[in-house]
């Protein structure tokens, strides 16, 4: 058999997709007993059989290349061109492109290529992510010579391959954007116009306004001819994301693209459905409550069974973006699923693939910050899953503060209290953070009452660097609260002190929530953190606190209730049961009362002055009968101002006898506590100088 013969019966059994095993196998053996007969045109055409029936044998096609064509610069452009195309369908790996690469990166090695075959080279190579500098050079500059030709096909796949390679020539762009696609927007179809925003979206720090123009462009065109209604599910994700990286505000294409998303909801695949619905919930319009609600019933529970780790994390903020729980089904599905993708991306970590573990890192940071969507989730088992890829990413300095902060929020939510990975945590080294991101540290640090060191000194360093920064009232008093929860461990005294002034100026310039429930949740914060920090500090240091705490009761009013609840409620069996042995042993127990000399709702107060808290198992961190940080805050506050009693879930007795006994025992020997006069402290701290800001350590 000829070698011709050959090439022509394999191409004949590609395009009639002969699949069978023994007859490929045999196309093999005998091609490499013809090797040394074979043309270029030969091998084209057996690697075009090859491609169209998608049979793979990336060592056969190395030795019959190498064997065919030794960089004679005679070739015809064309059949390498064509053979490098079918290299890359076959998804063999860079290697195999780099004497093609180098050939064309010749001079004058692309003459005689049309612009839709340079443009095909070029999508072929980044098909393989093979980023040859000096050949993507001299694709650049022999298609900016035909740009102002180029077909629209030809544009777009350009466009894309350069894209993708992260090669964002700006001559390129200009050239091809206002040689080709802006003239002819008409004339793309909508995956070419999808996949031409998308180029200049994700090229957007080199084509700036331009690419806006074009994207824009497109869109009135789209929605002047109705041509929108032609895009297919990856269409429809691909001009979402670009529409959120291009920052196009249109609410005509958002309803559009919710609408259209909400028609095509059952068709997505499961990476599709990821980048629409994180693209979406960023595109504000009456329609997109309405997909992402249909797809979290619908479409979810088939399409978390195949989604990577970073489609779960898309998902699960778009839908929390927007205060859409998953069903019980997709949250199991979700949990077995991040369990099994955290695995995978561990096993397969790459240590030099610099971008692949940023992009895990901003994906664990997703799921942190869209748990709220798992309503009923199991958070030991959740968080158990990605601890090993959290300490990983952590010991390669992949995991910025900014992750880390979510994680810690994570851990207070679901209760798990995880020294070892606080302590992780506590080595990533940033010089300097934001005002905010420190904010956000201290609150997920705050209720797991661990302080890091490391973490707390570049809180105070950020805060202390920032006093003439604005925050707002809620921000100012979670902070101190925050705080409180800790102690004021590791903060100097001179960012306590702003904090506390800042508030204060908050409030005298009524700079407050205008929304009630979130002004008495911050006079809630103020109340306990100004009490907390008033137990802790002499007496010329405690104007602000002092102004603080009386403020707070003046908000709240003299009614209790009012104020929001800074700690789990107590179980209402329990609670009723305590209550009615207090009635037993004659104690009159009134409704709890929220004092100045408190700062606290207590649970059960007797009118003998005793405060009782029952603690049921939400009060405690999971698996553990350690109370929380913010239980351990409130029964400081009880006792420092009362007879103060605990109740625990674990050791109160069913038997009504030895309740009232267990009762006895507790009230019958605690000591009257004189309340503090805060008045009295208010006007000694006015006469008293200030003993300046000193730095400390806390021990806790």
């Amino acid at each position: 058999m000829a070698p011709h013969v050959l090439a022509s019966a394999v191409a004949s059994a590609g395009a009639g997709r002969h699949l069978a095993p023994v007859l490929w196998r045999a196309y093999g053996q005998r091609a490499l007993e013809l090797k040394k007969r074979f043309t270029v045109a030969d091998l084209r055409r057996f690697l075009q059989g090859h491609a169209a029936a998608n049979v793979k044998d990336a060592a056969l096609f190395r030795d019959l290349l190498k064997a065919v064509w030794q960089g004679d610069p005679a070739t015809p452009p064309k059949d390498l061109c064509s053979i490098a195309i079918s290299l890359a369908k076959l998804k063999c790996d860079a290697g195999s492109f780099d004497d093609l690469a180098e050939h064309f990166a010749r001079e004058r090695a692309l003459e005689g290529l049309e612009s839709i075959d340079v443009s095909s080279l070029a999508n072929a190579f980044s098909r393989v992510s093979c980023a040859h500098a000096p050949f993507l050079r001299a694709l650049a500059a022999q298609l900016r010579q035909d740009a102002a030709g180029a077909a629209p096909v030809a544009a777009a796949m350009a466009l894309n391959a350069f894209a993708v390679m992260k090669h964002c020539d700006k001559e390129l762009f200009e050239a091809l954007v206002t040689g080709s696609v802006r003239p002819c927007v008409g004339d793309f179809t909508m995956t070419q116009a999808a996949l031409t925003v998308d180029a200049l979206a994700r090229c957007s720090e080199v084509t700036e306004d331009l690419a806006r123009q074009a994207f824009r462009s497109f869109v009135d065109h789209w929605l002047r001819v109705g041509q929108l209604s032609f895009a297919e599910c990856e269409d429809l994700a691909r001009l979402a994301s670009s529409a959120v990286r291009l920052q196009v505000e249109d609410a005509g294409l958002n309803a559009a693209l919710a609408r259209l998303g909400l028609r095509r909801v059952g068709s997505f695949s499961a990476a599709q459905l990821g980048v629409f619905c994180a693209a979406l919930a960023r595109l504000p319009s009456e329609g997109r409550e309405a997909f992402l609600s249909v797809a979290a019933l619908r479409a979810l529970p088939q399409a978390l069974r195949s989604m990577g780790l970073v489609d779960l994390a898309l998902v699960a903020q778009a839908m929390a973006t927007c205060d859409i729980t998953f069903t019980s089904e997709a949250v199991a599905l979700f949990q077995q699923r991040l369990a099994e993708t955290a695995k995978e991306e561990l096993a397969h970590l790459a240590a030099d693939r610099a971008a692949e573990l940023a992009s895990l890192a901003a994906a664990l940071e997703r799921i942190a910050e869209g748990s709220k969507v798992l309503a009923g989730a199991d958070g030991k088992q959740l968080l158990a899953s990605i601890r090993p890829l959290s300490m990983d990413l952590i010991a390669r300095r992949a995991l910025r503060l900014r992750t880390a902060a979510a994680l810690m929020a994570l851990h207070a939510e679901f209760r798990v209290r995880d020294v070892a990975l606080l302590d992780a945590l506590g080595s990533i080294s940033e010089t300097r953070i934001s005002p905010v991101l420190a904010g956000r540290l201290l609150r997920g640090m705050a209720p797991l009452g661990n302080p890091v060191k490391s973490l707390l000194l570049l809180i105070d360093d950020s805060f202390g660097a920032s006093r003439g920064y604005q925050r707002s009232l809620p921000a100012l008093s979670a902070d101190l609260f925050a705080a409180a929860l800790l102690d004021f461990a590791y903060l100097s005294e001179e960012t306590i002190n702003s904090l506390l002034s800042a508030a204060q100026a908050c409030c005298e310039s009524d700079a407050i929530p205008s929304d009630r429930a979130l002004r008495l949740k911050c006079a809630a914060e103020l109340s306990a953190a100004a009490h907390a920090r008033l137990r802790g500090t002499a007496v010329g240091e405690s104007g602000s606190a002092a102004w603080l705490a009386d403020w707070a009761v003046e908000v709240s009013g003299s009614d209790p209730q009012l104020a929001p609840a800074l700690v789990p409620p107590a179980p209402q069996g329990l609670r009723r049961s305590v209550f009615a042995a207090l009635r037993r042993a004659g104690q009159e127990v009134p409704l709890p009362g929220l004092s100045a000399e408190v700062g606290f709702v207590s649970d059960l107060a007797t009118k003998g002055g005793v405060a009782v808290e029952v603690n049921g198992p939400e009060r405690f961190y999971l698996d553990s009968v350690e109370p929380l940080a913010c239980c351990r805050l409130k029964h400081r506050a009880l006792s420092a101002a009362f007879p103060a009693v605990k109740v625990s879930w674990w050791e109160w007795p069913s038997d009504p006898a030895e309740q009232d006994r267990f009762l006895s025992v507790d009230i019958s020997g605690l000591d009257p506590v004189e309340p503090v006069d805060y008045e009295k402290m208010l006007a000694e701290a006015a006469q008293m100088p200030s003993r300046g800001a000193e730095g400390y350590e806390a021990s806790v």
